[in-house]
Protein backbone atom coordinates (compact mmCIF):
# COMPACT_ATOMS: atom_id res chain seq x y z
CA UNK A 1 0.00 0.00 0.00
CA UNK A 2 1.23 3.24 -1.13
CA UNK A 3 1.15 6.16 1.48
CA UNK A 4 0.93 9.06 -1.28
CA UNK A 5 -2.56 10.83 -2.21
CA UNK A 6 -4.64 9.76 -5.51
CA UNK A 7 -4.32 12.41 -7.83
CA UNK A 8 -8.03 13.26 -8.67
CA UNK A 9 -7.22 15.22 -11.66
CA UNK A 10 -9.14 14.84 -14.94
CA UNK A 11 -5.76 13.28 -16.62
CA UNK A 12 -5.29 10.66 -14.33
CA UNK A 13 -9.25 9.67 -13.28
CA UNK A 14 -10.29 6.11 -14.10
CA UNK A 15 -13.21 4.02 -13.00
CA UNK A 16 -11.77 1.63 -10.92
CA UNK A 17 -9.53 4.17 -9.10
CA UNK A 18 -11.97 6.94 -8.05
CA UNK A 19 -14.53 5.61 -6.21
CA UNK A 20 -12.04 4.12 -3.35
CA UNK A 21 -10.55 7.07 -3.47
CA UNK A 22 -13.27 9.25 -3.03
CA UNK A 23 -14.82 7.03 -0.09
CA UNK A 24 -11.40 7.21 1.83
CA UNK A 25 -11.61 11.21 1.31
CA UNK A 26 -14.86 11.33 2.41
CA UNK A 27 -14.18 8.96 5.54
CA UNK A 28 -11.42 11.22 6.61
CA UNK A 29 -13.46 14.24 6.29
CA UNK A 30 -16.53 12.46 8.37
CA UNK A 31 -13.55 11.89 10.80
CA UNK A 32 -12.60 15.17 11.02
CA UNK A 33 -16.01 16.54 11.86
CA UNK A 34 -16.70 13.88 14.02
CA UNK A 35 -13.82 14.09 16.52
CA UNK A 36 -14.22 17.75 16.24
CA UNK A 37 -17.43 17.59 17.39
CA UNK A 38 -16.37 15.18 20.28
CA UNK A 39 -13.57 17.91 21.03
CA UNK A 40 -16.59 21.09 21.28
CA UNK A 41 -19.00 18.85 23.44
CA UNK A 42 -15.90 18.01 25.67
CA UNK A 43 -14.59 21.39 25.85
CA UNK A 44 -17.84 22.81 26.45
CA UNK A 45 -18.76 20.37 29.34
CA UNK A 46 -15.14 21.25 31.09
CA UNK A 47 -16.37 24.83 30.56
CA UNK A 48 -19.65 24.59 32.11
CA UNK A 49 -17.74 22.63 34.91
CA UNK A 50 -15.69 24.99 35.60
CA UNK A 51 -18.11 27.89 35.82
CA UNK A 52 -20.49 25.52 38.01
CA UNK A 53 -17.46 25.47 40.39
CA UNK A 54 -16.46 29.31 40.39
CA UNK A 55 -20.00 30.09 41.20
CA UNK A 56 -20.11 27.41 43.51
CA UNK A 57 -16.67 29.22 44.67
CA UNK A 58 -17.72 32.66 44.76
CA UNK A 59 -21.05 31.79 46.68
CA UNK A 60 -18.76 30.10 48.84
CA UNK A 61 -16.68 32.67 49.29
CA UNK A 62 -19.92 35.24 49.71
CA UNK A 63 -21.20 33.23 52.52
CA UNK A 64 -17.63 32.79 53.87
CA UNK A 65 -17.54 37.02 53.92
CA UNK A 66 -20.95 37.54 55.25
CA UNK A 67 -19.87 35.30 57.92
CA UNK A 68 -16.78 36.45 58.39
CA UNK A 69 -17.17 39.75 58.07
CA UNK A 70 -16.34 40.78 61.67
CA UNK A 71 -13.31 38.48 61.83
CA UNK A 72 -10.12 39.87 61.78
CA UNK A 73 -7.44 41.13 58.92
CA UNK A 74 -6.26 37.84 58.11
CA UNK A 75 -9.84 36.40 56.92
CA UNK A 76 -10.72 40.24 55.02
CA UNK A 77 -7.01 38.98 53.30
CA UNK A 78 -8.53 35.61 52.70
CA UNK A 79 -11.58 37.34 51.26
CA UNK A 80 -9.20 39.29 49.00
CA UNK A 81 -7.33 35.72 47.88
CA UNK A 82 -10.99 34.17 47.29
CA UNK A 83 -12.08 37.31 45.28
CA UNK A 84 -8.35 37.27 43.16
CA UNK A 85 -8.99 33.38 42.18
CA UNK A 86 -12.94 34.38 41.27
CA UNK A 87 -11.30 36.79 39.07
CA UNK A 88 -8.51 34.72 37.52
CA UNK A 89 -11.81 31.88 37.31
CA UNK A 90 -14.04 34.37 34.99
CA UNK A 91 -10.47 35.24 32.64
CA UNK A 92 -10.47 31.48 32.29
CA UNK A 93 -14.75 31.30 31.30
CA UNK A 94 -14.03 34.25 28.86
CA UNK A 95 -10.94 32.35 27.08
CA UNK A 96 -13.22 29.31 27.41
CA UNK A 97 -15.51 30.92 25.68
CA UNK A 98 -13.44 32.77 23.35
CA UNK A 99 -12.17 29.03 22.33
CA UNK A 100 -15.68 27.80 22.07
CA UNK A 101 -16.37 30.84 19.31
CA UNK A 102 -13.06 29.89 17.43
CA UNK A 103 -14.57 26.52 17.54
CA UNK A 104 -17.45 26.80 16.25
CA UNK A 105 -16.22 28.91 13.61
CA UNK A 106 -13.88 26.09 12.60
CA UNK A 107 -16.69 23.93 12.48
CA UNK A 108 -18.89 25.91 10.32
CA UNK A 109 -16.11 26.21 8.15
CA UNK A 110 -15.71 22.37 8.09
CA UNK A 111 -19.50 22.42 7.21
CA UNK A 112 -18.98 24.78 3.90
CA UNK A 113 -15.98 23.26 2.88
CA UNK A 114 -17.35 19.90 3.47
CA UNK A 115 -21.01 21.49 1.51
CA UNK A 116 -18.32 22.56 -1.14
CA UNK A 117 -17.04 19.28 -1.63
CA UNK A 118 -20.34 17.41 -1.79
CA UNK A 119 -20.62 19.75 -4.61
CA UNK A 120 -17.72 18.88 -6.35
CA UNK A 121 -18.71 15.47 -5.93
CA UNK A 122 -21.89 15.77 -7.45
CA UNK A 123 -20.09 17.50 -10.80
CA UNK A 124 -17.37 14.85 -10.70
CA UNK A 125 -20.17 12.10 -10.69
CA UNK A 126 -22.15 13.77 -13.88
CA UNK A 127 -18.92 13.93 -15.37
CA UNK A 128 -18.38 10.25 -14.84
CA UNK A 129 -21.50 8.88 -15.97
CA UNK A 130 -20.80 11.48 -19.33
CA UNK A 131 -17.85 9.84 -19.45
CA UNK A 132 -19.05 5.88 -18.47
CA UNK A 133 -21.84 6.63 -21.28
CA UNK A 134 -19.17 8.17 -23.87
CA UNK A 135 -16.38 4.71 -23.17
CA UNK A 136 -20.25 2.86 -23.95
CA UNK A 137 -21.04 4.12 -27.29
CA UNK A 138 -17.39 3.89 -28.36
CA UNK A 139 -16.97 0.61 -27.00
CA UNK A 140 -20.55 -0.52 -28.64
CA UNK A 141 -19.00 1.49 -32.02
CA UNK A 142 -15.64 -0.53 -31.75
CA UNK A 143 -17.24 -3.83 -31.43
CA UNK A 144 -19.58 -2.77 -34.71
CA UNK A 145 -16.18 -1.98 -36.39
CA UNK A 146 -14.72 -5.38 -35.33
CA UNK A 147 -17.65 -7.59 -36.63
CA UNK A 148 -17.06 -5.43 -40.01
CA UNK A 149 -13.29 -5.83 -39.92
CA UNK A 150 -13.83 -9.46 -39.77
CA UNK A 151 -16.92 -9.36 -42.62
CA UNK A 152 -14.71 -7.56 -44.98
CA UNK A 153 -11.50 -10.19 -43.84
CA UNK A 154 -13.73 -12.90 -44.61
CA UNK A 155 -14.95 -11.59 -47.83
CA UNK A 156 -11.72 -10.74 -49.14
CA UNK A 157 -10.24 -14.39 -48.46
CA UNK A 158 -12.95 -15.46 -49.94
CA UNK A 159 -12.73 -13.04 -53.42
CA UNK A 160 -8.98 -13.54 -52.89
CA UNK A 161 -9.75 -17.58 -53.39
CA UNK A 162 -11.83 -17.35 -56.00
CA UNK A 163 -9.67 -14.92 -57.51
CA UNK A 164 -6.58 -16.99 -57.28
CA UNK A 165 -9.29 -20.18 -58.83
CA UNK A 166 -10.19 -17.43 -61.33
CA UNK A 167 -6.47 -16.80 -62.77
CA UNK A 168 -5.53 -20.61 -62.38
CA UNK A 169 -8.58 -20.99 -64.68
CA UNK A 170 -7.76 -18.36 -67.48
CA UNK A 171 -3.62 -20.30 -67.19
CA UNK A 172 -5.33 -22.98 -68.08
CA UNK A 173 -7.64 -21.66 -70.86
CA UNK A 174 -4.95 -19.69 -72.15
CA UNK A 175 -2.59 -22.43 -71.93
CA UNK A 176 -5.49 -24.67 -73.91
CA UNK A 177 -6.04 -21.57 -76.72
CA UNK A 178 -2.16 -21.11 -77.20
CA UNK A 179 -2.51 -25.31 -77.69
CA UNK A 180 -5.60 -24.97 -80.01
CA UNK A 181 -4.06 -22.24 -81.96
CA UNK A 182 -1.02 -24.19 -82.79
CA UNK A 183 -3.48 -26.80 -83.99
CA UNK A 184 -5.36 -24.84 -85.89
CA UNK A 185 -2.34 -22.94 -87.50
CA UNK A 186 -1.04 -26.48 -88.11
CA UNK A 187 -4.42 -27.74 -89.36
CA UNK A 188 -4.98 -24.80 -91.72
CA UNK A 189 -1.08 -25.22 -93.10
CA UNK A 190 -2.13 -29.20 -93.66
CA UNK A 191 -5.22 -27.47 -95.39
CA UNK A 192 -3.70 -25.16 -97.38
CA UNK A 193 -1.09 -27.87 -98.34
CA UNK A 194 -4.01 -30.01 -99.35
CA UNK A 195 -5.89 -27.88 -100.99
CA UNK A 196 -2.88 -26.92 -103.02
CA UNK A 197 -2.27 -30.93 -104.02
CA UNK A 198 -6.22 -31.08 -104.25
CA UNK A 199 -6.33 -27.48 -106.54
CA UNK A 200 -3.49 -29.08 -108.78
CA UNK A 201 -5.26 -32.78 -109.40
CA UNK A 202 -8.78 -30.80 -110.08
CA UNK A 203 -8.08 -27.64 -111.68
CA UNK A 204 -5.67 -26.40 -114.30
CA UNK A 205 -2.81 -25.17 -113.27
CA UNK A 206 -2.80 -21.06 -112.70
CA UNK A 207 -0.50 -19.68 -115.23
CA UNK A 208 -0.11 -15.51 -116.53
CA UNK A 209 -0.11 -16.64 -120.09
CA UNK A 210 -2.92 -14.48 -121.63
CA UNK A 211 -3.83 -13.14 -118.13
CA UNK A 212 -3.75 -9.02 -116.85
CA UNK A 213 -0.82 -9.35 -114.83
CA UNK A 214 -0.57 -6.93 -111.40
CA UNK A 215 2.35 -7.36 -108.91
CA UNK A 216 1.57 -6.84 -104.86
CA UNK A 217 4.88 -6.23 -102.79
CA UNK A 218 4.19 -6.65 -99.02
CA UNK A 219 6.22 -6.43 -96.21
CA UNK A 220 6.42 -5.08 -92.68
CA UNK A 221 9.40 -2.11 -92.09
CA UNK A 222 9.49 -1.00 -87.98
CA UNK A 223 6.33 -3.04 -87.57
CA UNK A 224 4.03 -1.58 -89.84
CA UNK A 225 3.02 -3.09 -93.28
CA UNK A 226 3.90 -1.82 -96.22
CA UNK A 227 2.40 -2.47 -99.64
CA UNK A 228 3.98 -1.85 -102.94
CA UNK A 229 1.88 -2.37 -106.39
CA UNK A 230 2.67 -2.32 -110.05
CA UNK A 231 -0.10 -2.37 -112.25
CA UNK A 232 0.64 -4.21 -116.06
CA UNK A 233 2.73 -2.63 -118.17
CA UNK A 234 4.23 -0.89 -115.64
CA UNK A 235 8.02 -0.91 -114.84
CA UNK A 236 8.18 0.55 -110.86
CA UNK A 237 6.56 -0.43 -107.74
CA UNK A 238 4.62 2.33 -106.16
CA UNK A 239 3.34 2.01 -102.43
CA UNK A 240 -0.23 2.54 -101.56
CA UNK A 241 -2.46 1.59 -98.55
CA UNK A 242 -4.66 -1.28 -98.32
CA UNK A 243 -7.53 0.94 -99.26
CA UNK A 244 -5.78 2.09 -102.06
CA UNK A 245 -4.90 -1.32 -102.80
CA UNK A 246 -8.69 -2.79 -102.31
CA UNK A 247 -9.76 -0.02 -104.56
CA UNK A 248 -7.87 -0.88 -107.37
CA UNK A 249 -8.34 -4.49 -107.44
CA UNK A 250 -11.61 -4.09 -107.56
CA UNK A 251 -11.46 -1.95 -110.16
CA UNK A 252 -9.60 -4.27 -112.27
CA UNK A 253 -11.73 -7.26 -111.42
CA UNK A 254 -14.35 -5.78 -113.08
CA UNK A 255 -12.26 -4.71 -116.30
CA UNK A 256 -10.97 -8.40 -116.12
CA UNK A 257 -12.99 -10.29 -114.60
CA UNK A 258 -11.66 -13.46 -115.65
CA UNK A 259 -8.25 -12.60 -116.88
CA UNK A 260 -6.64 -10.70 -113.25
CA UNK A 261 -3.68 -12.34 -112.54
CA UNK A 262 -2.47 -11.38 -108.81
CA UNK A 263 1.08 -11.90 -108.17
CA UNK A 264 2.05 -11.67 -104.15
CA UNK A 265 6.05 -10.85 -103.78
CA UNK A 266 6.75 -11.59 -100.00
CA UNK A 267 10.28 -10.54 -99.89
CA UNK A 268 13.21 -12.74 -98.17
CA UNK A 269 13.30 -10.37 -95.30
CA UNK A 270 9.88 -8.89 -95.13
CA UNK A 271 9.92 -9.09 -91.23
CA UNK A 272 6.34 -10.63 -91.76
CA UNK A 273 5.23 -13.90 -89.72
CA UNK A 274 4.13 -17.14 -91.56
CA UNK A 275 0.05 -16.17 -90.59
CA UNK A 276 0.32 -12.91 -91.60
CA UNK A 277 2.07 -13.63 -94.80
CA UNK A 278 -0.42 -16.46 -95.90
CA UNK A 279 -3.45 -14.72 -94.47
CA UNK A 280 -2.75 -11.71 -96.48
CA UNK A 281 -1.83 -13.55 -100.07
CA UNK A 282 -5.04 -15.88 -99.57
CA UNK A 283 -7.37 -12.95 -98.92
CA UNK A 284 -6.34 -11.19 -101.71
CA UNK A 285 -5.91 -13.64 -103.89
CA UNK A 286 -9.03 -15.23 -103.21
CA UNK A 287 -11.40 -12.06 -103.49
CA UNK A 288 -9.77 -10.97 -106.73
CA UNK A 289 -7.42 -13.60 -108.66
CA UNK A 290 -9.09 -15.21 -111.46
CA UNK A 291 -8.58 -18.30 -110.57
CA UNK A 292 -9.91 -18.44 -107.13
CA UNK A 293 -12.91 -17.87 -108.82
Amino acid sequence: MHDEFIDLRSGHLSSESFWPSFTDIMTVVVMIFLITSVVLMVRNWELIDQLRASLLAEQQASEVIRSTTEENATLEEQLAQAQHEISVLRMQLMQSSEDNTMLSNELANKEQQLVVIMSDNQKLQGALANTEQQLSNLDSQLQQVIIDMDKLSSNYEKQSTELKETRDKLVILSEEKEAQSRQLVSLESDYSSLKVKYDKLVKPARTAKGKYVVSVNYQKIKGKGRIRFKDAGETEFHTISMKQLHSKLVALKKSHPKKLYIKIIIPEDSGLSYNEAWEFMKNTLHTYDYYYQ
